[in-house]
């Protein structure tokens, strides 16, 4: 966990619930589970960015929609220590991208989807480094891309960005790296171009001297976020995690009225004003459910990650997301 966690606990209200049912066999219908009187305590572990369920945790209207669920918020934490949070029983909620989402399931874990939070593309991207004369994409043969893991999001940027190039991602010298370098080398001559999403790349296309490539509006971008619960606590609780989703359409909702909600986010947890001027320029992303059409290009992002190598076969996806909007 971050050295900086905090615990936001909201106090339980009780409400009235009526019907029950189990949960449907392979996809989880949430709208047809279980009574609307759960119980529950639902612990999500937020991360540093200004995804809805990290920014939901300060709305009035939380409580309200949760009914009789209480909800702990600890965070922020960096991705890896949150997935390891609720992996190691320590926290139930948490996002991701769908690729990681992807990824994971072909490991094996026991995660479950139940919402997506869906933007056209623009907020992940390759940008080019000040001075180092690359000027477009057929530019980036022999050149250093940084990426911060291989299969990760900047990998799959970086293949589905040069799928319309001249350059194959095999001519490209790849190179991982920690995010918090990816400024310092950016700047200094140590790359020539960053493959990567949300703030790193807004900070990238702030810089001075440097230039956009490529971002998700160029190609047929399917890796957008995610949120996910342990399949455990799905399972025992869907009537929770049915209440998660509707705060978090109630605050994809607030957050198009009032986008300020993302970069006020942002700035909280560090961002300048030069890189909160970009955020604020990215689309702002909406809630949707996984229903058939959220599968779907859930489907086709796991084919693209089985045709680029990242995992060798398709995960059972139907069984590891609920169709909250039902």
């Amino acid at each position: 966990m971050s050295s900086t966690s905090r615990s936001h606990r909201r106090p339980r209200r009780l409400a009235a619930a009526v019907g029950a049912a189990a949960l449907l066999a392979g996809a989880a219908a949430c709208g047809t589970s279980a009574q609307a009187g759960d119980d529950a305590a639902m612990r999500v572990a937020y991360l540093s960015t200004a995804n809805y369920l990290t920014t939901v945790r300060d709305e009035p209207f939380l409580d309200e929609t949760m009914g009789s669920t209480d909800v702990d918020f600890t965070g922020p934490y960096n991705p890896t220590d949150a997935y390891a949070a609720v992996l190691s029983g320590n926290a139930d909620a948490t996002s991701t991208g769908t690729g990681s989402f992807i990824d994971f399931l072909a490991q094996g874990q026991p995660w479950t989807a139940f919402a997506i939070e869906y933007y056209d593309g623009d907020s992940q991207g390759i940008v080019a480094a000040p001075g180092s004369g690359v000027e477009s994409l057929d530019d980036l043969k022999g050149r250093k891309v940084a990426i911060i893991k291989r299969g990760g999001t900047g990998d799959y940027v970086l293949h589905k960005a040069l799928e319309g190039s001249g350059v194959d991602v095999g001519d490209v010298d790849v190179v991982e790296m920690n995010p918090s370098s990816f400024q310092a080398a950016f700047t200094s001559g140590q790359i020539d171009a960053l493959s990567s999403f949300d703030q790193n790349l807004a900070a990238a296309m702030a810089t001075p001297g440097a230039k956009l490539l490529a971002n998700g509006r160029d190609y047929d971008n399917h890796n957008v976020s995610i949120h996910i619960v342990s399949r455990d606590f799905a399972t025992k609780h869907p009537e929770a995690v049915k209440a998660m989703y509707r705060a978090l359409v109630k605050e994809s909702e607030a957050a198009a009225k009032r986008p300020a909600i993302i970069t006020d986010a942002y700035k909280r947890f560090g961002a300048s004003d030069e890189v909160a001027e970009q955020i604020s320029r990215f689309d702002v992303p909406r809630i949707l459910p996984i229903d058939a059409d959220g599968r779907a290009m859930l489907e086709a992002q796991a084919r693209e990650y089985v045709d680029f190598g990242f995992i060798d076969e398709m995960p059972d996806l139907e069984a590891a997301t609920m169709d909250c909007g039902a």
